[in-house]
Parts: structure tokens; sequence; C-alpha cells
């Protein structure tokens, strides 16, 4: 029976996640003393739940690999806060604060391991998950929207379109999606919902994405369904196709913008990828020095050689981390596909971790994705894995 007590911290704990994530709507800004404390607590608890978890459970593959992957970026963290160095992004001069590293590192991480210890300890269910999911599109929606009106007061031009980065939450959602499975009409109207404000953000790769992770769910929710239930699924399939289409064409016809995007992608314009990709490429192979080869230049060390991160999560650790960083980045994403692959006992669970893993994949190689893990992304493998865990107890 779950602990009640338990049960409440976990609900709390989701809940302090989102005022965070909200701080600039609901807390007067960000980076002041009320959302500091918040987060101060979060990484704490985040922290705690991290050692319960290897003193109390037998770990899964996935959660000894993000172990060892946290544990590698904290050396590197507390080696930059303990060298008091001095990094500004080039252009702007702008001081990028040396706790910012390893915070970002635990807030986007480490809350893995709470709902992995949540679900475990049975507070964490489906059932809750659904109820927070609608929380989340709200939330996420009025993040988006918030996003768009800084960017009206930044340019002073209400007519202004702009690539809001708040699409990523929504395209972390779609996984979350796949428990409403026996209320098609819920799943697909959130799904509709996830496309619509993935492509009104205007950022190409949660685009691709995005329209990798529908083409996925379609086909294993196809694949998965009784005959019965097949042809419901088709005409839903065909209803999300339409509805996408019809996005696309209104955004063709009433967004230059938008036009102004896919006429760069086609020409092979990536906003200056291309030339960071190409720089920090060539700076890792031709490393003369065998230690910054094999163990990197230290945490934030792109900034110290070019005018912004990678964008790019291999060639950031290969900057930062060396080798040894690929090599631990290369053992996570393993450890992830063979958690993954063991969790077929249960048709949900395997499509919710399958689309999370190849969101985050993805992501991988046009941004900044193990630093940046949303609240809807953690809970969603967390669980995920946690049932794993839970599945393989039971069989014992």
């Amino acid at each position: 029976m779950p602990n009640k007590n338990a049960f409440v911290f976990c609900n709390i704990y989701i809940l302090l996640w989102l005022l965070y994530a909200m701080q600039s709507i609901f807390l007067g800004g960000t980076g002041g003393p009320v959302s500091t404390l918040i987060l101060f607590v979060l990484i704490g608890i985040s922290l705690y739940h991290f050692i319960y978890a290897f003193l109390n459970y037998k770990m899964p593959v996935y959660m000894k690999c993000l172990a060892l992957l946290v544990l590698m970026f904290t050396v590197y963290g507390v080696i930059l806060i303990i060298s008091g160095e001095t990094i500004t992004f080039m252009r702007s001069g702008h001081r990028v604060n040396n706790y910012n590293y390893i915070k970002k590192i635990y807030a986007s991480l480490l809350p893995i391991y709470s709902f992995y210890v949540f679900t475990r300890k049975g507070v964490l269910t489906k059932e809750l998950l659904l109820k927070w999911s609608f929380v989340f599109f709200i939330t996420a929606g009025m993040q988006f929207i918030q996003g768009q009106r800084r960017a009206v007061l930044e340019t002073m031009d209400e007519d202004v379109e702009i690539t809001n980065n708040y699409a990523y939450l929504f395209l972390s959602m779609i996984p979350l999606l796949v428990f409403w499975s026996k209320n098609k009409f819920v799943q697909y109207t959130g799904l509709i919902i996830t496309l619509v404000f993935i492509i009104l953000g205007m950022k190409r790769g949660a685009i691709l994405t995005g329209a990798l992770a529908v083409a996925m769910f379609m086909y294993r929710t196809i694949k998965t369904a009784t005959r019965k239930q097949k042809i419901w699924v088709l005409v839903l399939s065909m209803i999300l196709i339409v509805a996408g289409y019809f996005t696309v064409r209104y955004m063709l016809v009433s967004s230059g913008y938008f036009n102004y995007r896919i006429e760069k992608t086609l020409e092979g314009n990536s906003s200056g990828r291309n030339d960071l990709y190409g720089f920090y490429w060539n700076h890792f192979i031709n490393e003369t020095n065998t230690l910054r080869f094999l163990f990197g230049n230290g945490a934030n060390a792109t900034l110290k050689f070019s005018w912004n991160y990678a964008h790019n999560d291999w060639l950031e650790i290969a900057t930062n981390q060396g080798l040894l960083g690929l090599v631990v980045f290369i053992i996570y994403w393993v450890g992830f596909y063979r958690t993954w692959k063991s969790s077929s006992f249960d048709d949900e669970v395997y499509l919710a971790m399958g689309l999370s893993l190849l969101i985050l994949f993805v992501k991988t190689w046009f941004s900044m994705s193990y630093g940046a893990m949303s609240l809807y992304a953690t809970i969603c493998v967390g669980y995920c894995v946690g049932m794993v865990s839970e599945h393989w107890k039971r069989a014992l």
C-alpha cells in the first residue's frame, strides 16, 4: 500500500518544479531569491533520491549509466567552481556563472531519480501521470505564450514572428500521451495540440523530431491495436495528418517568417550551427595535447574557443570532456537503448520510453539536450524505468 506522505511529497515535488519552470510568470522574473531557494530545495531532494535509489534498489542499467554521466559532469563542474576561472561570451562579454554548469546538469538529470523512486514506492502511477498531464499542457501553453510576449516587449513590435524554444516542451510531452491509450479522443487531441504548438514555434529541429515521433507513435499504435481498434486508430491518424497539413498550409499562407525558415532550410542554412559544428569538430580532431584530447578542456570550454556553445551535445562533450566524455556519453545511450528493449512486457511503457529515447537522442545532434531536459521528459523516463524495475522484481 503506497505511503500517503510519500504521495503528498511526490505531488509537492512536481508542483515545485512547475513553479520553478514558470518563475518568470509567477515569481516576478528569473533568478530571484524565491526561485533560487526553490531550485536549491529541489536539487537537494533529487540528490537525496539519487543516493536513496542506489542504497535501496537493484538499479537497471539505464540508471547506472545515467549515474556515470552525472558523476562525470559533477567532477568537471566542481573543478570549474574551484578554479574560479572567468568565462565570458565572446560577442556580448557576458560572464557565465561557474555554478550554473553543475546547476543545469542537476536540474536536468537528477529528477529522473526522484521520479524513479516515487514509481518504485508506488506513488507515481499511470493514473497520477494522466491527471498531471492536463496541468502540463496548461503550463507549457503559458510558457509558450510568455515566450511570445517577451519577444514582443524586446522588439516593441506586436507583429513580430520568432522561433519559440518552448516548442520543445510540447515535443517532450508526446511520450506522456501514450498513457492515454484507453481514451483515443484525448490522446489524439493532445497530439494535434502538440503538433500545432511545435509548428507555431518554428524551431526546425523540433518540427523534424516531432514528425519522427508522431510517425513512430502512429506506427506502433496501429501495430499493437486490436482488429476492432484499428479502424478508429486509422481514422484518428488521418485526422491528425490532415490537421498537421492544414496547420502547415496556414503558416505558409500567413507567415512570411515561416516561409523564410523553410527557404533557409532548403538552402542548407542552419542559423550558424554549421560554422560552430565545423569549428568544434576540427578543434577536437586536431588537438595536439594528448591530455586535452583524452579529457577535454573543462566545463564550458566551448566558450573559450568560439562565440557560443556547440549546440550539439557530442561536440560540446568532445570539447569539454574529450574522448573520455564521448565514451561515457555513448555508454549512457547504450544503457538507455538496452533498458528500452527490456520494457517490451508493456506496450505503453515500451512506446513511451522508445519515444523518449528517440526525441532526446535526435535532439543531441542539433541542440543542448543533456542540460535541458524538461520536467515532462524526466517524469516520463523516471516512471518508465521504474516500471521496468518493478517488472523485474515481480519476475524474480
